[in-house]
């Protein structure tokens, strides 16, 4: 039932008159009485006794006007509870790999649903990103898995996928002919500097073989990475998202390692998780996720969270 048929109604029984509830609503006489008319049809009961001067409730009219009064407060609380939901500030750091396969789409499917929320964006590499959650200013993050999470936020598994080396169109690599970690013995690598994540894993594997690291530039910048690969001084360790929009063209080349992977986690800021723009902002990034894995554009992603996986 439309609300605003009992809302008249209710004009009607408080001015005791169809003509004056009409001048009061700016509606037109016989549009008020064709509402009224459609509101006892679906009462399937008559509600108003009418006269020359005026009208008078029937008994089904007082029950009616009893129980509509409690009803219309309710929805009124719902509607202000509706349009708080999405109100308040937003804050989201985001890898810079993430950029072409998730972020875009996020900002706009959340600004396009809820554009009450303030939203404020940080896309940083994970070491960064990292600072910044435990300085509390995050208060959803997407960084790798950690088995000892920040205090104060919760952590939950997103999903995994390969780590690819890339070089230029003359490094041989192909992206069906998954490389050895030992293919990367003595290569000049371009990467980010420690701690990051992907930095500390690639050198650790190398390091426990005993083959040799050898770095020539470090940036926490995945374009000049990219770039620096693509101009052939040097290969770069990215994760298969970071490649989304390169795919085959261009003089870039790439191609899995062997059992290198890594794994994304969402960072929640236990003590913003009453704020309904964190919840919403928390539910639509897992949507988001999940239809950016089931797009089939991302290149050998596995869903591992439980909630991603419904």
């Amino acid at each position: 039932m439309d609300s605003r048929l009992l809302e008249y109604y209710l004009r009607v029984v408080e001015l005791g008159s169809i003509n004056r509830a009409a001048v009061d609503l700016g509606l037109s006489q016989p549009a008020l009485s064709r509402h009224i008319a459609l509101l006892e049809h679906e009462m399937q009961a008559q509600l108003f006794i009418r006269s020359q001067g005026g009208v008078r409730l029937t008994e089904a009219g007082k029950l009616l006007t009893d129980r509509t009064r409690p009803l219309l407060r309710q929805f009124a609380i719902l509607r202000e509870q509706v349009g708080e939901r999405a109100a308040g500030q937003l804050s989201v750091g985001i890898p810079p790999s993430w950029h072409q396969i998730f972020t875009s789409a996020f900002v706009l499917r959340l600004l396009d649903e809820y554009s009450q929320i303030m939203l404020r964006m940080h896309e940083g590499v994970s070491n960064l990103l990292r600072e910044h959650l435990l300085a509390g200013l995050l208060d959803l993050c997407v960084v790798p898995f950690d088995r000892a999470p920040a205090a104060g936020y919760k952590q939950t598994a997103l999903l995994r996928e390969p780590l690819v080396l890339v070089g230029n169109a003359k490094s041989g690599l192909s992206c069906s002919e998954p490389v050895p970690i030992t293919y990367l013995d003595g290569l000049k690598l371009i990467l980010p500097a420690r701690p990051n994540v992907l930095r500390t894993q690639i050198e650790n594997a190398l390091n426990h073989k005993a083959m040799a690291f050898r770095t020539i530039v470090e940036t926490d910048t995945l374009r000049l990475c990219l770039e620096l690969a693509e101009q052939g001084l040097g290969h770069t360790v990215v994760p298969a998202c970071a490649l989304h929009e390169h795919g085959l063209g261009g003089m870039i080349r790439w191609a899995p390692i062997k059992r290198m992977s890594l794994t994304w986690s969402l960072y929640e800021n236990e003590a913003r998780s009453h704020s309904p723009a964190v919840h919403e902002g928390r539910r639509l990034l897992l949507s988001t996720v999940r239809a950016s894995v089931e797009s089939g554009h991302w290149y050998g992603v596995k869903l591992i969270g439980a909630s991603l996986q419904e």
